[in-house]
């Protein structure tokens, strides 16, 4: 295939030297979601003040209510149930006032076990910090025989958990379906990790049982550990089902994304099973597409298991891996991408790595157009987690396999992928509108310039 050339190498070349004038040129900015509609119905407003109330105010309000939170930092640390945000009640909003996620902060210190327990369907959590929970900043179950459906996670920053950061469970059959999580960072910081206990006992996103989950445009930083081998930066197992991760920059993470975990274990059964007799299914379909996996963090690299995979698969029968990008600044413990046990059967294409492309203990693949063990000076900077293509990945350009219509016709930064589709999670583009080459930066080639 010819490669296709871009723009983008003209216009670093004169963002660097603005940069001389004005310091360094940021990295870009992750692709956002929309802002939520402002509050329909009823609306309660509460101030920091309020913060010994403010349980009992979420508890109390009617379906369709929205809490609205002015700006500060509201102490949920009293140590019992008795500051912990349970939304018992379908409908329920709780969101900052100002839409800004850094202005209002719910604290744990470390005291409260969860910050944020949901129990009902179509609660939306939005535009706000959630920090230091002993354990989750934010849990999410159903009850036996009450399942729940239709939960919103939108543009929090959920920092330094004791455990797992989003945690999604049943109780009993009351599973957690079709429900979303977009555009939050999620974060464990270099103090945070001193407070994980028991054998890095921590994770970003951990949903067990769950069905048709959309997990997109988030970033998850930081989760490893001095002692123990964390969990994924976001991890969908025990029988999870129709989950799309798509948009998501994982950075310095022991693990990446993950679906499915173990050989063995307790799995949700599904009625109408679409795989029937085929035994243990730790995930069941699902795609993980345009999905940006970093690590680069010499303590995460020095650690005692370091930086083990970027995207793990174990027993996920029917799961689609499309345009992933996923770069190391050393090789990983075990692969940058990984498939493991027999009833792992995946579709595998177009991705890009810096190290292998790992098939283990039985699992198969249908396989085309990645791209592995390429060298870091392919992706623009691995140590932020910006795995844009550059114009030295010459080969990745033009050198994926067409993919169905809606697959993935989009890429990292929602921009359209064109008909031969470059490897990896980014597209570049514009197409070519100069042949001579000289947009290269080479300056040699410009016909003004004297020797």
């Amino acid at each position: 295939m010819t490669a296709r050339r871009s723009l983008r190498p003209c216009l670093v070349a004169w963002g660097a030297w603005l940069a001389l004038l004005a310091g360094a040129v940021p990295a870009r900015a992750q692709l956002g979601c929309d802002p939520l509609p402002p509050p329909a119905g009823p609306i309660l407003e509460v101030g920091p003040e309020a913060a010994g109330d403010l349980a009992g105010i979420v508890t109390g309000a009617a379906s369709g209510t929205t809490v609205l939170l002015d700006d500060g930092t509201y102490d949920l640390g009293c140590g019992d149930a008795g500051c912990r945000l349970a939304f018992a009640t379908p409908g329920v909003t709780l969101r900052s006032a100002s839409g800004n996620r850094d202005a209002v902060v719910l604290d744990g210190a470390y005291a409260t076990n969860e910050l944020v327990s949901i129990y009902a369907s179509n609660v939306v959590v939005a535009d706000l910090t959630l920090r230091r929970a002993y354990d989750h900043p934010v849990h999410v179950s159903g009850g036996p025989g009450a399942p729940i459906q239709g939960i919103l996670l939108h543009n929090l920053r959920v920092v330094d958990p004791g455990q797992q950061a989003i945690k999604v469970n049943p109780d009993g059959d009351g599973y957690v379906d079709y429900s979303t999580v977009e555009c939050c960072s999620i974060e464990l910081s270099d103090v945070g990790r001193t407070y994980i206990r028991d054998s890095c006992y921590t994770g970003g996103i951990d949903v067990h049982q769950a069905r048709g989950w959309l997990v997109r445009r988030n970033r998850v930083q930081g989760f490893w550990c001095e002692d123990g081998l964390s969990e994924h930066g976001i991890h969908f197992w025990k029988g999870s089902r129709d989950t799309v991760v798509e948009e998501n920059l994982i950075l310095d993470c022991a693990r990446g994304i993950g679906f499915g975990l173990g050989s063995t274990g307790e799995a949700r059964q599904y009625p109408d099973d679409p795989y029937p007799g085929v035994g243990y299914k730790g995930h069941i379909d699902g795609v993980i597409r345009n999905n940006f996996v970093a690590a680069a963090d010499g303590g995460l690299q020095a650690s005692p298991d370091g930086f083990d995979t970027g995207i793990g698969l174990e027993q996920a029968y029917g799961a689609d891996l499309l345009h992933n990008s996923v770069a190391s600044t050393l090789p990983p413990r075990s692969s940058s991408i990984e498939w493991r046990f027999p009833n792992s059967v995946i579709e595998l294409d177009n991705n890009l790595a810096t190290a292998a492309l790992l098939a283990r203990d039985g699992a198969s693949a249908t396989a085309a157009g990645n791209l592995e063990e390429v060298p870091l000076p392919w992706m623009e900077d691995v140590a932020v987690g910006d795995l844009h293509l550059t114009e030295a990945a010459a080969a990745a350009v033009n050198g994926g396999v067409p993919l169905v219509p809606g697959a993935c016709d989009t890429d990292f930064d929602g921009e359209p992928r064109d008909a031969e589709p470059d490897v990896g999670g980014d597209e570049l583009s514009p197409p070519e509108i100069f042949s001579d080459g000289f947009e290269s930066g080479d300056t040699g080639a410009w016909s003004a310039v004297v020797p």
